[in-house]
């Protein structure tokens, strides 16, 4: 059962979806919304609200009708829920699970299996290191502790953050438009995040398994990079377009924040912007897209979307924490390996039209384990350094 100051806060909900909330409710309820995970708790309890809005839950009566409303969900919502499993691996979303019903609806799952015997510490993560080659075919290791220099000292990697490299104050960064461009690239492995700030000013923070090519120096008519992963771009203002280019298509903007997706085997490429605007072409056409709305591009169908998205929560990537929506098992495990720089081999039973919804903090594999096996009715293992997720035997 959840703790007594969650209990007030799902009644003060109630009372607002109800609208039977006093001014002074209503301005607590103001001010505990703006919190982005007290945001995505009062959604989530929405949805569930809308489907059983027959439910009364009052003050008196909470644990009933708590009661009747996982009841309502597991018998009568039932296909809809499984197909819609959500996951929360991080702390502050722990009283996020027991109002939805994951266990309620696995009642026959009498208790957690135990774990005791799993140490995390046997688990092997990826070795690989992150990797900067300079245009005069030089790779270093930026994560060292000796700093770098190229012949021009036009990359800072002694800026007092390890995971950050800048090129803002190197002697290269007023280039005449007449000098060649010299590109340096960034390479970043599984479960290693970088950022990199360009001679503009423009920053760029880039996720597991991405590659980024760019300019040491902008010349005067283009600022032009090249992405192969994930990267999130806040983008300095200018007159000179700033361009994204992809396998798939390139990403116009003058200055603004978003986030490119477009990695190499998956299924859709994808931009999500969070304020501003940008321009995407593909496949000969062009689109328009406004803050929070994503374009996709499905690779199989050449199919092109645009939708509305929850741009900060879906960008929360960039400060160590992952936001997963509509998932199969399959592909949640793969972004998993990616963002921990682990192996997982899925050998469960668990059904490809399962979809999971999750939000994992960079720092706690354990917990999202834990809170996966849980959500999918599964159990987990490590076996020489490698988590093997398989069916819970009865």
């Amino acid at each position: 059962m959840q703790i007594k100051g969650a209990e007030a806060t799902d009644i003060l909900i109630s009372r607002i979806l109800k609208g039977t909330a006093n001014t002074g409710e209503i301005a607590e309820f103001a001010i505990w919304i703006k919190d982005i995970d007290n945001e995505r708790y009062f959604e989530q309890y929405k949805e569930v609200w809308h489907s059983a809005q027959n439910i009364d839950i009052s003050e008196g009566k909470f644990d009933q009708s708590l009661h009747s409303l996982l009841h309502y969900i597991r018998y009568n919502r039932k296909k809809q829920i499984k197909r819609r499993r959500f996951v929360f691996a991080i702390s502050s979303a722990a009283v996020i699970l027991s109002i939805f019903g994951l266990f309620a609806l696995y009642d026959n799952y009498s208790t957690w299996y135990n774990y005791s015997h799993v140490s995390f510490s046997e688990l092997k993560y990826n070795s690989d290191s992150i990797k900067v080659e300079l245009s005069d075919g030089r790779v270093i290791n930026p994560l060292r502790k000796s700093p770098y220099y190229t012949k021009e000292k036009e990359i800072n990697l002694n800026s007092g953050n390890q995971r950050e490299i800048s090129y803002l104050n190197g002697k290269g960064s007023n280039k005449k438009q007449s000098d060649s461009l010299k590109y340096n690239s960034v390479s970043i492995p599984s479960g290693e995040r970088f950022a990199i700030v360009l001679s503009d000013g423009t920053k760029v923070y880039l996720n597991s398994n991405s590659y980024i090519r760019y300019p040491v120096s902008f010349g005067k008519n283009s600022r032009d990079v090249t992405l192969v992963g994930r990267a999130y771009f806040d983008v300095q203002k200018s007159d000179v377009p700033f361009i994204v280019t992809t396998s798939d298509m390139k990403v116009e903007v003058l200055g603004t924040s978003f986030d490119v997706e477009s990695n190499k085997n998956a299924i859709k490429s994808s931009v999500i912007l969070v304020e501003g605007s940008v321009k995407v072409l593909a496949d000969g056409q062009s689109k328009i897209i406004s803050p929070n709305e994503m374009f996709s591009i499905n690779r199989l169908h050449r199919k092109m979307t645009v939708s509305n998205v929850d741009s900060k929560t879906m960008t929360l990537w960039k400060d160590g924490i992952l936001v997963l929506k509509e998932l199969s098992i399959d592909s949640l495990l793969e972004c998993l390996c990616s963002w921990y720089g682990v192996e997982i081999i899925n050998n469960s039973s668990v059904s490809k039209r399962e979809k999971f919804n999750g939000k994992f903090d960079r720092e706690n594999i354990e917990a999202a384990m834990k809170t996966i096996a849980l959500s999918a009715k599964v159990r987990y293992r490590i076996e020489n350094g490698i988590l093997i997720i398989e069916d819970i035997k009865e």
